[in-house]
């Protein structure tokens, strides 16, 4: 009787687990929404115009810069690499084995670092890390098997830098 209530109580949950969406076409620039964190630990808007107009500049740059690669993305991602969200990722589905070109860049900052792998059942795990210098795109032909990438970029260094407005972008698409 009590493994009949416990069944009861329980089939009444539901998990979603959404797959990533394919996407094509590179997405629109985004509005930092993130907020510096206060005193008493809630999240406020971001308080510096200068460095809001600044990050908007990098952003506009980054983007010219990916989107310099022809053809569809299977992963496009871009985000903040300093202030109280320091470095970003995202996964993406691999339709099919094959050669892809990983273009990653970073704008307003200093050595900031891509990591993108893959995982396989079984196989050791073994992210290939680049390196960025920050004055254009930095790219590298690999191969990836169906299935999901990652990547995952990085500013290196302390914790409490401060923000500048610092920004950076990775791109995968199939090579030609």
């Amino acid at each position: 009787m009590c493994l009949l209530g416990l069944l009861c109580g329980a089939s009444g949950c539901v998990y979603d687990y959404s797959e990533p969406l394919q996407s094509t076409t590179a997405p629109a620039p985004p509005t930092p929404t993130v907020g510096r964190p206060s005193h008493t630990g809630t999240l406020q808007p971001y308080s510096d115009p200068q460095i809001r107009e600044q990050e908007a500049k990098n952003y506009a740059e980054l983007y010219r810069l990916l989107r310099a690669s022809p053809g569809p993305s299977i992963l496009f991602e871009v985000g903040p690499l300093d202030g109280p969200v320091r470095g970003f990722g995202g996964t993406a589905g691999v339709p099919a084995s094959g050669l892809y070109t990983v273009t990653a860049a970073c704008v307003g900052a200093i050595g900031a670092k891509v990591s993108v792998g893959q995982e396989h059942p079984g196989a050791p795990f073994r992210p290939m890390e680049l390196a960025l210098d920050c004055t254009g795109t930095t790219s590298e032909v690999v191969a990836l098997e169906q299935g999901y990438v990652f990547a995952y970029l990085v500013l290196p260094g302390p914790g409490d830098t401060p923000w500048t407005g610092a920004v950076g972008g990775v791109r995968v698409i199939a090579a030609g």
